[in-house]
């Protein structure tokens, strides 16, 4: 009876606790929280601290890798884009729970191709206030120390690696200095009148829902290994104003299952619930560019079509050669064919057909100038 009893002591307390923690949320701000990583090789490791900002009890992290080779983050199958170009990798990544493991995965191409490694990053709740703990003035203390570091991470110099520990040396701080700081890199963005999402590596590229609300009066760039898509101020609204979260555009290649085309591209946008958007009848245009890369002969020129099902319809495109490049305009998205036809074709046929109606007419004058001579 007696471990029966310490049993249910033993369980009132752990759901007592469970419940406290649940009741505690963080409270809105901004805080510098610490950052644990397991899985990989070791080599790649994550500034610690990292800049936790908490919204409407959402929380969401800013992660920056030692490593400028990381493309993207995954995180509860949701695909996140390496922030800073050119520079460490730097991801904004959503945190479901504080001193709780969180699984994550991330490719990088810093090997001969790339690779998704999987990781376990955990952030801790040392130094967050909660909504029902009073000591607001630790939680502005906290945001004032690690708020204002994190703003601007440290960049490391030529090893390209940044400190574990997140302090700064002397040549991270003179890096820094020359560098644009985070601030001044969201100021040129918010002046920007384009919403751009650089991948060169994958064929999907997601826009994440917080950079997808600045639309208004901008247009919406995505890249692809395959290519871009640009749409119009009209379609960025339509598509921002439908979207349920973010959204993701792909580009998938599926030459193989049509064999009549030299490239075919399946192009899609869809939101983090699955729903497929900019389709017929609805609002803007896009300006598609594709890779094209194909050996064409003097006489070859591509062209572009619609598939839908069996049906195709032919689409004005330009083709830049020296580029590699051809690009056309669409009001919704399916599967592209590229075709390559000889540009003289058209040409032969009439010709043929005039020689025929003149071989005609020959052979009737012919038949008529014998039948008069017979009479």
């Amino acid at each position: 009876m007696k471990k029966i009893i310490t049993i249910l002591l033993c369980v009132f307390m752990i759901i007592g606790g469970a419940a406290a923690a649940y009741a505690a949320a963080p409270a809105d701000g901004t805080y510098s929280v610490a950052v644990s990583v397991s899985g990989g090789t070791g080599r790649a490791t994550i500034s610690s601290p990292v800049s936790l900002t908490v919204s409407g009890g959402e929380m969401k992290a800013k992660v920056v890798w030692s490593s400028g080779n990381y493309t993207w983050m995954k995180v509860n199958g949701v695909q996140y884009n390496n922030e800073n170009i050119g520079g460490n990798s730097t991801f904004t990544i959503p945190v479901a729970a504080l001193d709780t493991p969180i699984p994550v995965s991330a490719e990088t191409v810093a090997m001969s191709e790339p690779h998704v490694i999987d990781y376990t990053l955990s952030f801790s709740s040392a130094g967050v206030s909660m909504k029902d703990n009073n000591s607001s003035q630790s939680s502005s203390s906290s945001q004032n120390q690690g708020g204002n570091q994190q703003d601007k991470p440290s960049v490391s110099g030529k090893d390209n690696s940044i400190s574990q520990s997140g302090s700064s040396q002397t040549n991270d701080d003179n890096q820094q200095s020359e560098s644009p700081s985070d601030d001044e890199k969201d100021e040129k963005h918010q002046n920007s009148d384009v919403i751009f999402v650089d991948n060169k590596y994958n064929s999907s590229t997601s826009v994440s829902a917080e950079l997808l609300s600045e639309y208004e009066g901008k247009t919406l760039r995505i890249s692809t290994i395959r290519g871009e898509v640009l749409f119009d101020e009209e379609a960025t609204s339509y598509i921002a104003s439908k979207a349920k979260g973010g959204v993701t555009l792909t580009t998938e290649d599926v030459t193989d299952n049509y064999k009549d085309y030299a490239l075919a591209i399946d192009i899609k946008i869809k939101d983090e619930s699955g729903n497929e958007l900019f389709l017929d009848g609805e609002s803007g245009k896009a300006f598609v560019k594709l890779k094209f890369d194909k050996d064409t002969e003097k006489d070859e020129m591509p062209k572009v079509y619609k598939i839908s099902g069996e049906n195709k319809e032919e689409i004005t495109a330009n083709y830049n050669e020296n580029e590699g490049v051809i690009s056309f305009d669409t009001e919704s998205f399916c599967i592209y064919g590229v075709s390559l036809e000889s540009e003289d074709s058209g040409s032969v046929i009439i010709v043929i057909a005039s020689l025929a109606v003149l071989a005609a007419g020959a052979l009737t004058a012919i038949i008529f100038f014998r039948k008069r001579k017979v009479k």
